[in-house]
């Protein structure tokens, strides 16, 4: 939004709307044909809607990771992890090293990291216990492909529970990807002061 507006008085002079804020907050799903829109602003329903697309949909290659946002391959998109700040501070994304993604999503890992009722998608970016430190951290829907091609089998049955989903968030997936096209981009309405024009940039017919 572009405003002109009179400094002496508060009153507008010129005012100019563009739909750039809009459009910031809204993108693409790379895979939905026809195209849904997701709203950027609803970081867990981003989260939902492309974690069913790698759970349900046959184009998805189980095999060959991909990111949880954008769905590029994994090596494009690199995220890195850090602690929060204080004593009780839980882990969090470190957007300082983490790059690539096209799908510039926030969202509270905390709550997206544990499945439950109001955010059932646990795919997160979690750090491999075996993977030096300073490695990108692993998506959790891809966590079992990445320990049988990086570590091997053996080690599996130590680390299963990292990858593991429950049957109730296996259910509240499916369900999100057969109604995914039902969902409808949640635009807020800002509350608009009333707009008064200049006296002297008012124009009257005679």
């Amino acid at each position: 939004m572009l405003n002109d507006t009179s400094h002496t008085i508060g009153r507008a002079c010129f005012l100019c709307d563009d739909s750039a804020e809009l459009a910031d907050s809204v993108s693409h799903c790379p895979k939905c044909s026809p195209t849904i829109d997701l709203d950027l602003s609803q970081g867990q329903r981003v989260l939902e809607h492309i974690g069913a697309h790698i759970l349900f949909d046959s184009m998805v290659s189980q095999s060959w990771p991909v990111c949880g946002l954008c769905l590029r391959p994994s090596p494009l998109c690199q995220f890195f992890l850090k602690k929060g700040k204080g004593a009780l501070a839980s882990v969090k994304i470190d957007d300082r090293l983490s790059k690539g993604c096209l799908m510039k999503v926030k969202y509270s890992y905390r709550v997206a990291a544990e499945s439950s009722p109001s955010s059932p998608c646990s795919n997160v970016p979690i750090q491999c216990p075996i993977c030096p430190k300073d490695e990108p951290a692993i998506w959790r829907y891809f966590f079992k492909a990445h320990f049988r091609d990086k570590h091997g089998v053996q080690l599996a049955s130590k680390y299963e529970h990292l990858w593991t989903l429950s049957n109730f968030e296996l259910d509240q997936m499916q369900k999100i990807w057969i109604k995914r096209r039902q969902k409808t981009v949640k635009r807020t309405k800002k509350k608009l002061l009333p707009l008064v024009i200049s006296e002297d940039h008012r124009a009257q017919i005679p």
